[in-house]
């Protein structure tokens, strides 16, 4: 199962990707999480606690890749999924693992 949730800022995004990912995991499913806010919050949220920011390393620009698809860009990882999830994803509660990507380098470059 796949879910994105988008939305108007202040509209809940965060509150619903948390509280669904945690009940999903409750239930006995591996769940992973990914946080692409560039103001990431999604962390608290999972009930992982501010310490846990610490920890937290953003996917690399360079693991994510444009290819044309049936006359479509398509943004894909480099490596398999496997592989960059046991790099860079954290441990939270209830089999939710969370990963961080679209982090902004600095000023302009959001």
């Amino acid at each position: 199962m796949k879910v994105a949730v988008s939305g108007k800022g202040g509209s809940g995004k965060t509150t619903i990707s948390g509280t669904l990912a945690r009940l999903v995991g409750r239930s006995g499913m591996q769940v992973l999480a990914i946080d692409a806010d560039t103001n990431p919050n999604l962390a608290l949220t999972l009930g992982m606690g501010t310490d846990a920011f610490d920890h937290l390393v953003p996917l690399p620009h360079g693991l994510m890749e444009h290819r044309r698809v049936d006359g479509e860009t398509r943004l894909s990882l480099s490596r398999p999924l496997e592989e960059v999830t046991a790099e860079f994803a954290s441990a939270g509660p209830d089999n939710v693992r969370l990963m961080m990507v679209g982090q902004v380098r600095g000023a302009g470059t959001g």
